[in-house]
């Protein structure tokens, strides 16, 4: 699965969040709130002013990477499972507008790259600002590109689109 900071690609969608937990899953037609693999809640694009995710970042550039080493000396070095799953963090959804906030799981512990999350914060609006980009859920991995241009923009700080 291609994976871009907090956005992953998934069969048939774009997920927010960790697709093994707390996550949203965004197809062309809807926004789902999961959790794993239970719907707990589905919200028709046209009804999405806007969603901002809320989750630890950094300025290092590769948080997973680091984070993954030292959790697996950690757990080598106790011969055990040490338990660390990272904490979830939040998402804000305003539907019509109400404000609903749900958990949002991470992929990993450490914060994500902040311009991953800046570029899937530009991503998500630019999805509700236009509802003909929408059918490109259907094809995941593109979107994560454009996410990826997004970031890098905002790191350098040029706009681009």
């Amino acid at each position: 699965m291609k994976r871009y900071g907090p956005l992953i690609v998934v069969p048939g969608a774009l997920a927010v969040g960790d697709p093994g937990r707390h996550h949203l899953r965004l197809t062309p037609d809807a926004v789902l709130f999961r959790d794993g693999s239970e719907n707990r809640g589905i919200v028709p694009w046209i009804q999405v002013e806007r969603v901002l995710i809320d989750v630890p970042v950094t300025r290092f550039r590769l948080p997973g990477l680091v984070s993954t080493i030292v959790i697996g000396a950690l757990t080598f070095l106790a011969v055990s499972d040490l338990g660390m799953d990272p904490d979830d963090g939040t998402v804000d959804v305003q539907i019509d507008g109400e404000s609903t906030t749900a958990p949002l799981s991470r992929h990993h512990v450490g914060g994500y790259w902040a311009p991953t999350v800046d570029g899937a914060h530009r991503l998500l609006q630019h999805l509700i600002d236009h509802p003909e980009q929408r059918s490109l859920l259907a094809r995941p991995e593109s979107l994560l590109d454009v996410a990826a241009r997004l970031a890098r923009s905002a790191a350098s700080g040029t706009s681009g689109a």
